[in-house]
């Protein structure tokens, strides 16, 4: 029987959560949904310190990282170097249908507008995971409330509706002290881009390095106004339907009555 999921009924879920350490979530999680729960990962930071705690904890997860065809070398090399050293994990590049070269010849620089930022970030970023409908249930992400903006209130879990998935959010309530201290204290691969300057990393043509009084999105389409993200995060997005539908099977898991294992 299928089983509804809104916004409002998820508040117990996130309410039997709330301050939960980030490896019970994951633990929850991977228990949970097992090989139809995966880690979305852009090579950042925060990212790289959620893969390790999975690999950490001997979660067998898979990670979901889209190659836009345009990303810095740096940041593919990361991807290496995190599927090298976690071998618990599966790192799975998802690529466009197209190469650049060839959206070019068809489309020309997209990026150069704010319109066409926007279909350029959904060719080359939110297909290759729009792709992958069906294939999870639960999307694991890295998005804090430290960061701010949109992001500054969202919840540990969350709906995708474009991908028929939960998005969960283990670090959603985690400080930039408590994230930094967790990387300072491991060996946790780190994209060699944050020490030139670059806090959130993305392609290559519309992404800078930033000054030290710039705010740490500064530097993603610096040369658009009002643009800040690229809409492949539902808590980026305008407002939209906010129902998915999962299988029976999750019901209990899913309750808020349950108690959240220590």
């Amino acid at each position: 029987m299928p089983l509804p999921i809104t916004r409002a009924s998820l508040a117990g879920l996130n309410q039997r959560f709330f301050g939960a350490p980030p490896l019970e979530v994951l633990r929850f999680t991977a228990e949970t949904f097992g090989e139809r729960a995966a880690l979305l990962s852009s090579m950042q930071r925060a990212g790289c310190a959620l893969a390790h705690m999975a690999d950490r904890a001997g979660l067998a997860l898979d990670v979901l990282f889209v190659d836009t065809g345009v990303l810095h070398e740096e940041t593919r090399a990361t991807r290496d170097r995190l599927a090298a050293t976690h071998p618990r994990l599966r790192v799975l590049t998802l690529s466009p249908r197209q190469t650049m070269a060839e959206q070019l010849a068809e489309h020309g620089p997209l990026y150069l507008s704010k319109a066409g930022q926007e279909r350029c970030c959904e060719l080359r970023k939110s297909a290759p995971l729009l792709a992958t409908r069906g294939r999870y249930d639960a999307l694991i992400g890295a998005l804090r409330r430290s960061e701010g903006g949109r992001r500054g209130a969202v919840t540990t879990f969350d709906l995708d509706p474009e991908l028929g998935a939960l998005r969960v959010h283990p670090l959603a309530h985690t400080s930039d002290d408590e994230l930094d201290a967790y990387i300072a204290a491991h060996d946790v691969v780190i994209n060699p881009l944050h020490a030139m300057g670059f806090p959130t990393i993305g392609c290559f043509p519309c992404t800078t390095p930033v000054r030290p009084d710039e705010g740490a999105r500064a530097g993603r389409w610096r040369h658009l106004a009002d643009v800040t993200y690229c809409g492949l995060n539902p808590t980026d997005r305008e407002d939209e339907a906010s129902c998915i539908v999962l299988d029976e099977r999750y019901r209990d898991a899913l309750s808020p009555n349950q108690e959240v294992r220590q």
